[in-house]
C-alpha cells in the first residue's frame, strides 16, 4: 500500500502535537522514546525516520509548542491580552497542562537541553514579550508580566492546596491586570491609529 505524498509530514505533526502534550503532563526526560511513540500509535523504530535523538524531538517540540503560543498572543488588543491573561491564569490552564502553555511545563527540562533547544525556547519566550510589550509601558514591564505569568503557574501546579493555588493565581491575575490596564500613553497594539 502507497503511503499519500504528505505521510511523513502527517505523521511528524502528529507526533509532536501527541509527544508535546505528553511531555507537558509528565515531563520529558523521565518519558523514553517507547512511551512517547506509543502515545502517537506509532512504533520506536518510527521515531529515527522521524528524528536523529530525543533531544532533536524535544526542540522540535519547543519550537512547535512556542509557537502556537506565540499565536495566542501576538498581536492582540489590550483587552484581548486581558482575557488571554486571565484563561492563563485560571485552575483550568493549571490543572490542564498538556493543553497549555510549553513555559512553564518546559522551563526546567529545557535548562538542561541543548544549545539549539535552548535557544528555540529563548526565541518563544522573548515572542511572548514582544507580544506583551506592545501592549505595556515598556520592556521591563512586559518581562515582568511574562514571569509573573509563567512562574504563577509553574507554582500552582507545584501547589497542592486548591485554596492556595487559588489565591496565588488570583493575586497574580489582579497584579497583572493593573500593568495592562495602567500602561497609560502606551498605542494599543489591537487598534489602528
Amino acid at each position: 500500500m502507497r503511503y499519500p505524498a504528505t505521510h511523513k509530514q502527517d505523521t511528524r505533526a502528529r507526533l509532536l502535537k501527541t509527544t508535546g502534550a505528553l511531555a507537558k503532563r509528565q515531563g520529558f526526560a523521565g518519558t523514553g522514546v517507547d512511551g512517547l511513540m506509543a502515545a502517537a500509535g506509532l512504533t520506536s523504530g518510527a521515531f529515527y525516520s522521524h528524528f536523529r535523538s530525543k533531544g532533536e524531538l524535544l526542540e522540535a517540540i519547543v519550537q512547535t509548542e512556542l509557537q502556537r503560543s506565540g499565536k495566542l498572543f501576538s498581536g492582540k488588543s489590550r483587552k484581548q491580552l486581558l482575557r488571554i491573561v486571565e484563561g492563563y491564569l485560571s485552575p483550568a490552564h493549571v490543572a490542564q497542562p498538556e493543553s497549555g502553555c510549553a513555559i512553564p511545563a518546559l522551563a526546567s527540562e529545557v535548562a538542561r537541553a541543548s544549545g539549539a533547544t535552548r535557544q528555540a525556547f529563548e526565541q518563544g519566550v522573548v515572542a511572548m514579550k514582544d507580544s506583551m510589550a506592545a501592549a505595556t509601558a515598556s520592556d521591563a514591564q512586559a518581562w515582568s508580566v511574562v514571569a509573573q505569568l509563567v512562574g504563577a503557574v509553574e507554582l500552582a501546579r507545584a501547589m497542592p492546596s486548591q485554596a492556595l493555588r487559588e489565591a496565588l493565581l488570583k493575586g497574580v491575575l489582579e497584579n497583572v491586570r493593573r500593568q495592562l490596564e495602567g500602561a497609560e500613553g502606551v498605542a494599543d497594539p489591537g487598534k489602528s491609529a
